[in-house]
C-alpha cells in the first residue's frame, strides 16, 4: 500500500492506546506527548513510528470506520459499533441493494450502510431535522473524501415520505418507529428486511404489534452486551465497566399478505 499523502486522515496512536484522528496538512499537531509536523508523516507507511519533539513515539495507522465514527463530529448519540455491526450483518446487506433509512442523526449507521452497498447501490436517508442532516452530510463527505454516489439525503418526515419503486432493506432509528411501519411497508419489497433500533422495551412491544399488523413476519428481537477484558503478563480479567444495554434490535421480513388478526395501533405515544 502507498504511503500517507497530504489531505489524508491518519490515526496517531500512543504506546498506551490513546488515539488522535488528524488530517495530514502543512501544519503542526500537538498533544500531551509533544508536537509533530504533519508533513513529516507524508510518505511513511502504515504501522510506522514517528517521534514527537519530546521523544514520545506514536504509531501511524489508517483510519478504520470504527475509529472515524467514534471520533467524528456529532450532535446526537451515535449507534454503538457493536449494534452497527449486528444490524449490517442481520440485514444481509450486499453491494447494489437499495436501502431506505430514517433517523439519520450524525450519520454513523449511514456510513456503515454506504460501505456495505457500495457505489452501485442506493441509500435514501430521511431526516426531519435540517441541522442533523447537515452534520450527517458533512461526516459522510469527510469520510469518503467527496459526496458518495449512492447517498441521497432527504429532509422530511418518513411518515409523509413518498418513494417510487421497491427497496430491499429498511432501517429505522426513531423515537416512535411504529408510526413509520405503515409508510415503509408500501415500498419495501416482499421478502425484504426491516431493522429497527429502540432503547426501551415499551417501544419494542408497540413495534411488534404494528409489524404484525402491516404484513411482516419472522419478527425477532435481541440486545447485545459487550465486555472487554484486560490482558497482560500478570492479569487476565474483565474490565470493571462494560458496554451493556444500548438498544433492542428488531428484525422482520415483509410477506405477501397483511396479517388481519392484529389491529394497527391508534395511539401516538408509548
Amino acid at each position: 500500500m502507498a504511503g500517507f499523502s497530504v489531505g489524508e486522515w491518519v490515526l496517531l496512536t500512543s504506546q498506551k492506546g490513546k488515539k488522535w484522528l488528524v488530517k495530514i496538512e502543512d501544519a503542526p499537531y500537538s498533544c500531551h506527548l509533544g508536537t509533530i509536523h504533519m508533513t513529516d508523516v507524508v510518505g511513511r507507511e502504515e504501522g510506522d513510528i514517528i517521534e514527537t519533539n519530546t521523544g514520545a513515539k506514536l504509531f501511524l495507522f489508517r483510519v478504520s470506520l470504527e475509529d472515524y465514527i467514534l471520533n467524528m463530529k456529532r450532535q446526537t448519540q451515535i449507534i454503538y459499533p457493536k449494534d452497527l455491526a449486528a444490524m449490517v450483518f442481520h440485514a444481509d446487506l450486499h453491494p447494489g441493494q437499495t436501502v431506505l433509512e430514517s433517523g439519520v442523526g450524525s450519520g454513523a449507521l449511514t456510513l456503515c450502510l454506504l460501505r456495505a452497498i457500495g457505489d452501485g447501490g442506493r441509500l435514501i436517508s430521511v431526516e426531519k431535522r435540517p441541522e442533523f442532516a447537515a452534520q450527517a452530510m458533512e461526516n459522510v463527505s469527510r469520510y469518503f473524501g467527496a459526496k458518495h454516489p449512492a447517498f441521497h439525503l432527504v429532509i422530511g418526515d418518513i411518515q409523509d415520505f413518498s418513494l417510487r419503486g421497491p427497496v430491499d432493506r429498511v432501517f429505522l432509528d426513531l423515537p416512535e418507529p411504529w408510526h413509520a411501519v405503515a409508510p415503509v411497508s408500501r415500498v419495501i419489497r416482499e421478502g425484504g428486511l426491516l431493522l429497527s433500533l429502540s432503547p426501551n422495551v415499551g417501544q419494542v412491544q408497540w413495534m411488534w404489534r404494528e409489524l404484525k399488523a402491516r404484513g411482516f413476519a419472522n419478527v425477532s428481537t435481541f440486545e447485545l452486551l459487550k465486555r472487554d477484558w484486560k490482558i497482560d503478563e500478570l492479569r487476565a480479567r474483565p474490565f470493571d465497566r462494560m458496554v451493556a444495554h444500548t438498544g433492542f434490535i428488531m428484525v422482520a421480513r415483509k410477506v405477501r399478505r397483511n396479517r388481519p388478526d392484529v389491529p394497527p395501533l391508534q395511539s401516538s405515544s408509548a
